[in-house]
């Protein structure tokens, strides 16, 4: 690998950052026209734009992002959810078409309200909320006329509406006990009866109910009993099981179609994705011709994104990126496979040639098991073993890195590093076998995959030994600061964003409401508490001896700062160089274009500083 690789331009970081987004599509009830969401402003709001195209309207301007927008089934009123500073207690809001009326429909800004869907009949919605105890997720049905609303679900921790019934009669709600582990429940709205639908032993999961056209059957994506999810069919009556379809990956995503024909699923294979449209009738699959990249679904305030059906069965809308395109809405035709981009999203005024595609590829571990990765090199080097590399590792730990667009990996590669981004284990997307394998006491084997994903760069020669740095964010953080820490000798430099540091501070600072589905990965404070301080990167900073760069915001409510507050005050005191950027109105991430002008590249001159100046 050339070492001071450069391209025939040299384009700044702010030009892959001023990359936009158009995610989270909602048709309205004509199916005339796409509500999404956009940061083409700066920050995230709800747009709306006619399904033939032509020019999006903005329909919101809130000082704070937008996490969801959906169009009500019999009008042209909308909800969006906000929140304030990324602090994550969203409040949902009733647009009017143009924008010009916003009713709060939540009031309490202490409280979080995470949507659960519109009635079929649009006079209600459902939603959870815990504004009566932190750590619990109640299950609110309020009506949008009146304001009237109706506690029809206390609960004990964390629970989310997630479909209604066709005749607006009941509620599936999901209790969440871990990432790995839920159940679903029918709820009769008018009773608060509820029927346990999912009974099981072993952790499966049980994800986005959707009702039959009759209501007499729930089609669900599940794991029970399988090491993938698969799409199958509830008898709601008998109790029985029936497999709609399965493959040898996860599908990932489905949209039952309204004339209840036909059902899109999209199928994780290895990180891209496939979109298909299944007929119930004959059982035949029709492909949609679509780039290489993902289906990407954001989930903010638990609204289902990842492909939406228009209201009259002859579009299918959904958000896609791939590694040199950005993320932007597309609508499919399931009658041949077609596909086109609705919204146009920019990637900058970058060339698309400035951008590269990863290669996947497999490194060996220490216990000789095979690690996905996806590979990205610097357009026209060659493997000379002087070069410098990133190893960019994801959050999670229940989480996958795809193929989608990603400025900071992209601008790292036209500045010559190489990046490779490792789905260590515990990774999702490979199975429930593979996503186990950092439970608990085997949390430090995900660390040392970190490890082989560096002495693999350095033997294919993409990397010299003493030019390469860890990077992450959250869980990603994580490892960061434990790489650093266990295999000092390894890394030049490390990049931890919101990371955690201290698994028992975590948890005991940690949103109530987050403090039990946490435990189920990491370990509880009451068993483990031990394993917890022996795998916290706290306990063995001291052997750490790179420089350190840190992002945190104020707001966060799922890793809070004084995580990284922790961290700085350490090794600041060893005398070890850390840079620390604390954001005062962000919260888990960094959402706000400016604050992105400020960190990465900050980032981008402290590697090339520690590490590709070596």
């Amino acid at each position: 690998m050339a070492s001071e690789f450069s391209s025939p331009t040299t384009y700044t970081f702010d030009r892959f950052l001023n990359a936009r987004r158009c995610y989270g599509p909602s048709f309205s009830p004509d199916s005339s026209r796409v509500a999404f969401i956009s940061d083409i402003s700066g920050i995230p709001q709800a747009w709306v734009i006619p399904a033939r195209g032509g020019w999006p309207d903005q329909v919101t301007f809130t000082g704070d992002r937008v996490g969801l927008v959906a169009f009500s089934p019999r009008s042209s009123r909308m909800i969006v959810g906000t929140d304030v500073g990324g602090d994550e207690n969203i409040q949902l809001w009733l647009v009017e078409r143009d924008g010009a009326t916003l009713r709060p429909l939540t009031e309490n800004l202490s409280a979080m309200h995470p949507f659960g869907g519109w009635s079929p009949d649009g006079r209600f919605i459902a939603y959870a909320s815990n504004e009566r105890d932190r750590a619990c997720l109640d299950i609110v049905v309020q009506d949008v006329e009146t304001g009237q609303e109706r506690v029809v679900l206390q609960t004990d921790g964390m629970y989310h509406a997630e479909c209604w019934s066709p005749d607006g009669s009941r509620l599936v709600v999901g209790r969440y006990d871990s990432s790995a582990n839920n159940d679903l429940f029918e709820l009769d709205i008018a009773t608060s009866a509820a029927r346990h639908l999912t009974p099981h032993e072993d952790a499966a999961r049980f994800l986005q109910p959707t009702y039959r056209h009759d209501g007499r059957a729930l089609f669900v994506l599940t794991d029970l009993g399988r090491d993938y999810l698969a799409l199958k069919e509830l008898d709601l009556e008998a109790g029985h099981w029936r497999t709609v379809l399965e493959e040898e990956w996860d599908i990932e995503a489905f949209a039952v179609a309204p004339n209840a024909r036909t059902i899109a699923t999209v199928t994780n294979l290895e990180g891209y994705s496939d979109l298909r449209i299944l007929d119930l009738g004959t059982g035949s699959r029709r492909m949609v011709d679509l780039p290489r990249g993902q289906i990407a679904r954001s989930f903010v305030g638990n609204w289902r994104d990842g492909v939406v059906w228009s209201p009259d069965s002859r579009r299918i809308a959904f958000s896609l990126t791939t590694p040199r395109m950005t993320q932007n809405v597309w609508l499919a035709d399931p009658s041949d496979g077609s596909a086109w981009p609705l919204t146009h999203a920019t990637i900058g005024a970058l060339p698309t040639d400035a951008l590269v595609e990863p290669e996947v590829i497999h490194y060996p571990t220490f216990d000789g098991r095979s690690i996905p990765a996806f590979l990205y090199r610097p357009l026209g080097s060659t493997s000379t073993g002087d070069g410098a590399a990133v190893v960019y590792i994801h959050g999670g730990p229940e989480s996958q890195t795809r193929p989608a667009f990603d400025a900071t990996i992209q601008y790292l590669v036209h500045r010559g590093y190489v990046v490779l981004a490792p789905n260590v284990r515990g990774s999702t997307g490979y199975g429930n076998a593979f996503s186990h394998l950092d439970d608990v006491e085997r949390r430090m084997d995900a660390v040392a995959d970190a490890k082989a994903a560096a002495e693999w760069l350095v033997y294919r020669g993409y990397a010299r030994r003493d030019k390469i740095a860890a990077m992450g964010g959250s869980y990603g953080g994580f490892m960061v600061l434990a790489s650093l820490a266990t295999y000092p000798e390894v890394w030049a430099a490390g990049v931890d964003l919101y990371g955690v540091a201290n698994f028992v501070t975590l948890l005991e600072h940690t949103h109530p409401f987050r403090r039990k589905h946490r435990s189920a990965e990491y370990g509880s404070l009451e068993h483990h508490r031990d394993v917890l301080e022996r795998i916290s990167p706290i306990t063995h900073l001291h052997r750490v001896t790179a420089p350190l760069f840190v992002v945190h915001g104020e707001n966060d409510i799922r890793v809070p700062i004084e995580e990284t507050e922790q961290v700085v005050a350490s090794l600041r005191t060893r005398g070890i160089t850390v840079d620390f950027i604390r954001l005062s109105n962000e919260g888990h991430g960094i959402v706000r274009l400016e604050n992105k002008l400020q960190v990465y590249p900050a980032i981008a001159a402290f590697l090339d500083r520690y590490v590709k100046s070596r």
